[in-house]
């Protein structure tokens, strides 16, 4: 099994306004399972194309290359994002976009509003600060009755090149492809039948598509910041400035700790999530005194589209196989 973001990779783009209807008929509710299958089959393209990759670099020179030099270490990488993200993904864009009438478009303008649009990036801060800490927490709590975690490590570069292709390959390509997967394809496809219906489905595939226990909640948490700051401003573009930060902190941490002692790192570490999130506190308070329905999503069919989305068996297996995924990362050894 691959995982997301080392060959192993696993995984990790937003929407405009949903067309509106008047009732769930029987044809809409086709409509949506049809979608909502294509999607599931999508994810499991995604693992079969994974595997179709790493096993072909593993039998080819290139795998000599991929583990003696950075560039070509993090060059395969984001070929692997390309490859096993954008070609499920993109042929359920275009097959939807036959399916749905009305089909939303990408939303690839700027977004509507330059003030909110760096207030999201702030809050996305405050998220991924808190996030971090609470299954920081639950991690130390489960290790501490015997249980372990597996998880991917990022390697620190070796050089500021090295640096600098990591950026290349965990932050920059993945925030446009990622995006372009979960929040363009996933969650603008699926708020036809429900912004937040919408919004929990993209949000539970972006964190288990990462493949283990420890990131699956730090990426479903964020997942669901990230897609409403996405609606709030009615651009993908915040969701890839939101996705390139969240994985160039984590690239420029790893970096930092490789070049600073641990009380320096511990320091800077600990200035940057303070300031982040203080920034991220009052932009919050500023949205919620300048924009009083910034909280507010369109649920539209309420519960039934969670009901008929159990008969999307590719998308119900796509989540069965993930969490099994997931789980598999949890070891109990016992005191």
């Amino acid at each position: 099994m691959t995982e997301y973001g080392f060959i192993n990779i696993k995984y990790d783009y937003p929407v405009q306004p949903a067309t509106p209807s008047t009732s769930f008929d029987k044809k809409t509710r086709l409509e949506m399972i049809i979608v909502a299958s294509i999607i599931g089959l999508a994810v499991l393209g995604f693992e079969v194309f994974s595997d179709i990759f790493v096993k072909y670099i593993v039998k080819t020179p290139l795998y000599d290359y991929y583990e003696t030099s950075e560039a070509m270490y993090n060059i395969i990488q984001a070929l692997f994002s390309i490859f096993a993200i954008l070609i499920p993904f993109g042929i359920a864009f275009v097959l939807i976009k036959i399916i749905q009438k009305k089909s939303p478009e990408l939303p690839l303008s700027a977004p509507n509003s330059k003030k909110l649009f760096f207030a999201s990036l702030a809050i996305a801060f405050l998220t991924l600060v808190l996030s971090n800490f609470l299954v920081s927490m639950v991690a130390l709590a489960g290790e501490g009755v015997g249980f372990s975690f597996d998880s991917a490590e990022m390697d620190p570069p070796e050089s500021f090149g090295g640096y600098l292709w990591q950026v290349f390959s965990v932050a920059l390509v993945p925030a446009f492809v990622e995006e372009f997967a979960i929040r363009g394809v996933v969650m603008n496809t699926l708020r036809k039948y429900g912004d937040i219906f919408a919004l929990i489905v993209s949000s539970v595939f972006f964190g288990l598509m990462h493949g283990n226990v420890m990131q699956a909640p730090f990426a479903t948490i964020l997942g669901v910041a990230i897609g409403w700051l996405v609606i709030k401003t009615g651009s993908l573009w915040t969701g890839i400035a939101i996705h390139f930060m969240n994985n160039f902190y984590a690239t420029s941490l790893s970096a930092l700790g490789e070049i600073t002692g641990t009380a320096g790192y511990v320091a800077i570490v600990a200035l940057i999530n303070v300031v982040g999130a203080l920034l991220g506190v009052f932009s919050i308070v500023w949205l919620i005194d300048k924009r009083k329905d910034v909280l507010k999503l369109e649920k539209k069919y309420k519960w039934k589209s969670y009901l008929y989305v159990l008969f999307a068996l590719p998308l119900v297996a796509a989540f069965v196989y993930l969490l099994s995924d997931c789980i598999s990362t949890v070891h109990y050894l016992g005191f």
